[in-house]
């Protein structure tokens, strides 16, 4: 990460070389190459390691998104645009100290992207919860969380599911987060298990995905493509929802072994 962001600290060797035959458009148009070349490559890691499809919008990674085109893309190259002057002795130093900003700010942003990712879709009860890197307790975390479950995925989120604990003190813990502070059993890996272990349960819970398609003609489309690239044992697939952090969506699954066929970005409460 640290070589594809360097280019930014050698902003200013370009446009020294240039001189005077530098006009501050120029200079701004090449700050402006630079860190869209920088936020591709931070999108690429977004959209291919950290929120792969369909969990970019759902957990807000588009407004993570603008927010670093805002920074990176926008405000350095229109700074170098008032600044940029060759006439001026200290224009050196001032790209130098614009350059070192504006790489702590992206840092900053790489960092808020990064523990904001999408690492569990965890079977809760009756639904899918998507759970970000920052929605656990590190304490709790470390200490807890069974051997399997201690290293947070760095490649899109893994599935498991999650068992109520049995004690009644515990559950009526749990309930009282639940209700005061929203984390509910998806946010404690103390809880989890493998999902494969439970896709009894999974089975139990789905819905007809026919009840899905008749109340959500308008994802027809989508879901016949689903059904299409299925192929035979079609009339098996179900579906359960999917709650994540900005938009809930549809986990479409094979009714007759609880396997994740698809998440589709549909609305899955009927």
């Amino acid at each position: 990460m640290e070589q594809a962001l360097s280019p930014t600290l050698d902003l200013t060797e370009p446009l020294q070389r240039m001189g005077k035959a530098l006009t501050r458009w120029k200079a701004a148009a090449i700050h402006l190459g630079i860190c869209a070349l920088i936020a591709l490559a931070v999108f690429a890691c977004m959209g291919l390691l950290w929120y792969p499809p369909p969990y970019f919008e759902a957990v807000g990674g588009t407004k993570l998104a603008l927010t670093i085109i805002g920074v990176d893309v926008v405000i350095g190259p229109l700074i170098t645009l008032v600044i940029y002057n060759p006439k001026k002795k200290s224009l050196r130093f001032d790209l130098a100290v614009v350059a070192l900003l504006q790489m702590g700010a992206l840092l900053y942003g790489i960092h808020v992207v990064y523990t904001a990712r999408p690492v569990y879709v965890v079977f809760n009860v009756d639904r899918f919860d998507v759970v970000g890197a920052n929605e656990f307790f590190p304490d709790d975390w470390q200490a807890l969380a069974p051997d399997a479950f201690k290293t947070l995925p760095l490649t899109g989120p893994r599935l498991v599911a999650a068992d109520r604990p049995s004690d009644p003190k515990e559950q009526e813990r749990l309930l009282f987060t639940a209700v005061m502070s929203g984390v509910d059993l998806s946010n404690f890996p103390q809880y989890f298990v493998p999902y494969h272990d439970r896709t009894a349960a999974v089975i139990a819970k789905s819905q007809p995905l026919a009840k899905l398609r008749e109340k959500r003609p308008g994802s027809e489309a989508e879901l016949t493509r689903v059904v299409e690239t299925f192929g035979q044992g079609s009339d098996h697939l179900a579906f359960l929802p999917v709650r994540a952090r900005k938009e809930d969506l549809t986990a479409i699954i094979d009714g007759r072994n609880g396997n994740v066929v698809k998440v589709l970005p549909i609305d899955p409460w009927l």
